[in-house]
């Protein structure tokens, strides 16, 4: 369950579940270890949570959230004048300067990748996924319109492939630190390019 508003030790709980989560991954992380840390009685986390797991999800989605809000502040209009590689090539610049900013968000992204291959892990890949997000699939949208694609491929196996793509791009380009993942995203954006690309 996603917090629609804050309530009252809200913005501690979210610190320490992240610290928790961030420390001992999902399995291990303690609930009580959290709400000690945020000052917290069991009584008011379960009036806003049903479990562990649902912390987990909403702390997730105030992270996409915090992300999200970076990327807009630090956006030029001119940024979206490019083509599409080039927008995704500027958005991963930006990322690696959100992880730089905000490291403990990035010891959780770094800690979220080690998970691969639990039940918690395959739950998160297919509630947050890149194929249901609005701004990409406009994004994508527009650029099929200005021929950043190739014409022979539809729109919808190109919105696919690339949500796929982006969706399991820390598996794929590996996220041992921002740094070598910043530079192995960039292959794939490269790959992107070579196989999509239009003109």
């Amino acid at each position: 369950m996603a917090f629609e508003k804050p309530f009252e030790h809200s913005n501690e709980l979210y610190d320490a579940a992240l610290a928790e989560f961030s420390a001992k991954g999902y399995e291990q992380a303690s609930i009580n270890t959290i709400l000690d840390g945020a000052g917290m009685s069991k009584g008011q986390f379960y009036y806003h949570f049903k479990n562990k797991e649902d912390l987990y999800f909403a702390l997730i989605e105030v992270l996409i959230k915090r992300k999200h809000d970076f990327l807009a502040s630090v956006m030029q209009p001119g940024d979206f004048q490019a083509d599409i590689f080039t927008i995704f090539q500027i958005q991963i610049r930006y990322g690696l300067e959100f992880a730089q900013t905000y490291p403990a968000i990035n010891q959780f992204a770094e800690r979220f990748v080690k998970e691969k291959g639990s039940p918690i892990y395959q739950k998160a890949l297919a509630r947050y996924n890149f194929e249901d997000d609005a701004s990409m699939n406009n994004l994508i949208e527009l650029a099929y319109q200005n021929g950043d694609f190739r014409t022979d491929l539809p729109l919808s196996f190109i919105k696919k492939i690339i949500a796929y793509l982006f969706t399991h791009a820390a598996e794929l380009a590996g996220l041992n630190s921002a740094a070598d993942f910043e530079t192995n995203l960039t292959y794939l954006i490269e790959f992107m390019k070579r196989g999509l690309a239009g003109g």
